[in-house]
């Protein structure tokens, strides 16, 4: 019974995409064009205007919330910050894993091993579900650091839900060394949990990077911003990094980028301020 109500269901919403699509006025480049370029400069994501896959994600959110074109999804998203959030979560990919380049982390954190006096502050931006900030505490207490705090950004809200709670499932700690799975977590069937002990270290924020409130969190000895520069162009990357640097806590304070995120225009720009 209830397998026939699901496929039906289905096929009705799948019917409804597809009148969507051809009735939809704003399948119009121009639209498409309008609501790319607000959400660029809002998010500095940059959308590719010719990959079908996002123009059919959009197509289900506009469907999902009853609205009947692109230039009406614009006005909403200006004018409802949750529809907003909304409406980055499904556009934003946020893929990453426990231990991710964590040579880097390592190098980062024995230039400041040898600075005990003062709380170490980290930043993680875009810190997704939280796997790189607990990891950051992870190698932190593993190298015996014990006087940091570790601060978890994201522009996505329901990510930082995700990582506030700490809990993840099994598939997703698979390469985590069973001494940590054990010291770290609380097991309860196939899903586990971060411990309170090494949540205490953490805190999580959903903020844009380009918008100003950013900066009550003050300011960072680290910053880690790894795989979000690879969704904008050469002067938005720049742009962004210029935010960065104002969340240094000092001259010595160091921003870590991916690899994938330096393009020659950005790497021409952090050389000039050397």
């Amino acid at each position: 019974m209830f397998d026939f109500f699901s496929k039906n269901k289905k096929s009705s919403q799948s019917s409804q995409i597809k009148n969507n699509i051809l009735t939809m006025e704003d399948i119009n480049t121009k639209h498409i064009k309008s609501l790319y370029s607000f959400i660029e400069k809002r998010t500095g994501i940059l959308l590719d205007t010719n990959k079908q896959i996002i123009q059919h994600k959009i197509l289900s959110f506009c469907l999902e919330n009853n609205i009947s074109s692109f230039s009406i999804l614009l006005d909403k998203l200006k004018n409802n910050k949750v529809l907003f959030e909304k409406f980055i979560s499904i556009i934003t990919i946020n893929e990453t894993y426990f231990f991710r380049e964590k040579e880097q982390i390592i190098d980062a954190l024995n230039s400041y091993k040898k600075i005990p006096k003062k709380e170490l502050r980290i930043l993680s931006l875009p810190s997704s579900s939280g796997d790189e900030v607990y990891t950051i505490v992870f190698l932190a207490l593993y190298m015996n650091i014990t006087n940091f705090h570790v601060v978890g950004v994201d522009i996505d809200e329901d990510v930082i839900q995700k990582a506030k709670s700490g809990i993840y499932q099994q598939r997703a700690l698979h390469k985590i060394d069973r001494e940590i799975l054990v010291k770290y977590f609380d097991v309860k069937g196939d899903m586990y949990r971060i411990k309170k002990s090494v949540k205490n270290f953490t805190s999580f924020y959903q903020y844009n990077l380009f918008e100003d409130e950013l900066f009550e969190l003050g300011t960072f000895d680290i910053i880690f911003s790894r795989n979000m520069f690879i969704y904008f162009d050469d002067e938005k990357k720049i742009e962004a990094y210029k935010q960065l640097e104002k969340l240094k806590k000092s001259d010595d304070s160091q921003i870590y980028l991916g690899h994938a995120d330096i393009s020659s225009k950005l790497d021409q720009y952090i050389r000039s301020q050397k």
